[in-house]
């Protein structure tokens, strides 16, 4: 699995559903962080954007993102 298809199939939803956990709509986020309605929506579709957006975006949340490398089996 190349970063892409990981943003896109891991990553994406989980920003989905730490904002709807917290009852905010796109909006709400964009009003709270330096970041556009449209750069939180294309985060949030998996779009391969700046990594600094993806952490503005989880430190709001209060999160990181962490990677782990393994073993080829």
């Amino acid at each position: 699995m190349n970063l892409k298809q990981l943003m896109r199939t891991q990553i994406a939803p989980q920003l989905v559903n730490l904002r709807k956990e917290k009852g905010l709509s796109l909006q709400d986020v964009a009003l709270q962080t330096p970041l556009s309605m449209n750069m939180i929506a294309l985060m949030e579709q998996g779009k391969p954007l700046a990594a600094r957006h993806y952490q503005r975006l989880l430190k709001f949340y209060g999160k990181e993102l962490e990677f782990c490398i393994k073993d080829l089996q």
